[in-house]
């Protein structure tokens, strides 16, 4: 399977940590990894079609880079549809509506079920999960809908399941100020969040003998909220729940739908 990563804090924070827990899921998943993230030059992109804990990109990105924003989304990738290649690597990205969109996906669409009411967005690999985003882009774009408020959170929400019935469908996506998060309705996998604020605590870190105080690294003002496929360390994380849509913005949460 792939794994997804999200980020969504109230103030620009690092990746650090949450990077380290999803690489420990790269053996598992060998065929590329990526983040995406918005800071003050714009949106930027980061991916490799290799296995992340193989990786010196990655390993220099973890060390040196300091990426730090408000949102991040991230995949480490397991190819089942497209071969391994940049192309077909997550998260992908386009422009639409003055924002860039940053997209990544687990599991299998049916590709032929995917209409593109727009020709303005088609894809340029061969993947289905990235079909799944221009077909989502372009129905936001034919539609005129706005993803501000209760009612255009509602009929994502219907379109989601639409795209669902075809296959399966987690989902973690973003345009700069809101992170999207969709669990599939069948249940497919699994997609889990948490909720991290002050006080810091002592945790242990997925796949690795290592406990960090984070009262040590990280400042007691952020808060937000993290969301994989595996939780990333021995905290409370929650699961999303079948079919169940969260939005999240400025690091509180803004929506949530009702689930299968």
């Amino acid at each position: 399977m792939c794994e997804l990563l999200g980020l969504c804090f109230n103030t620009e924070v690092s990746f650090n940590l949450a990077f380290s827990g999803l690489k420990a899921g790269a053996m598992e998943n060998p065929d590329g990894w990526g983040v995406g993230w918005y800071d003050e030059f714009g949106t930027q992109i980061l991916k490799e079609s290799r296995p992340a804990n193989r990786s010196r990109l990655a390993t220099s990105f973890l060390e040196k880079s300091g990426a730090r924003s408000r949102i991040f989304v991230s995949h480490i990738r397991r190819a089942t549809t497209g071969a391994v290649g940049y192309i077909n690597t997550h998260p992908f990205y386009r422009r639409f509506d003055q924002r860039t969109w940053v997209f990544a996906h687990n599991g299998t669409i049916d590709p032929k079920q995917l209409s593109f009411p727009s020709t303005k967005f088609s894809p340029i690999g061969e993947t289905d999960s990235e079909r799944v985003f221009c077909c989502l882009l372009s129905w936001l774009s034919q539609g005129g809908i706005q993803l501000a408020h209760g009612n255009g959170f509602t009929l994502l929400h219907e379109k989601l399941r639409e795209i669902n019935r075809f296959g399966e469908l987690n989902l973690i996506f973003s345009d700069g100020r809101q992170l999207f998060v969709y669990h599939d309705r069948s249940g497919h996998v699994g997609l889990h969040f948490l909720r991290r604020q002050a006080p810091y605590k002592v945790v242990k870190l997925r796949g690795q003998y290592l406990t960090i105080n984070l009262a040590e690294v990280i400042d007691p003002a952020e808060r937000g909220y993290i969301v994989a496929s595996e939780p990333l360390s021995d905290e409370n994380w929650n699961r999303v729940e079948p079919g169940q849509l969260l939005i999240f913005s400025g690091g509180n949460s803004i929506f949530t739908s009702e689930s299968d």
